[in-house]
């Protein structure tokens, strides 16, 4: 049987198996479009692709429609729909913008890349 690793929830006293407990919000906005579609190898370029339109952030992908997508995916919707699927397993749709978001500082993405 695996051990896993606890989060003490301050407010209860309870602990939940890291693995099982849900990541915070903000840190799935946070989080860089090529290391999220690292594993995917035919999403690569694409995430390369929509970080060099300044989409560097699934919150800032999470924002744009699908529409805006195909049009970065120069109409190929199975990019589109490889990264709805991923953005899906995270809890998260297209065309649903973060209020009061905003994307890291840059100095803050170099050490997440190190």
């Amino acid at each position: 049987m695996a051990v896993f690793a606890e989060d003490r929830d301050e407010e209860t006293g309870a602990t939940a198996p890291r693995s099982l407990a849900p990541p915070p919000q903000a840190s799935l906005l946070d989080r860089d479009v090529v290391s999220l579609c690292a594993r995917q190898r035919h999403l690569l370029e694409f995430a390369f692709r929509l970080a060099d339109n300044g989409h560097t952030h699934v919150g800032d992908v999470i924002a744009l429609s699908r529409y805006t997508l195909l049009d970065l995916a120069d109409g190929e919707a199975d990019l589109v729909d490889g990264l709805e699927r991923i953005l899906g397993h995270l809890g998260l749709t297209l065309d649903q913008p973060a209020p009061g978001w905003t994307a890291p500082l840059p100095d803050v993405i170099d050490v997440q890349l190190d």
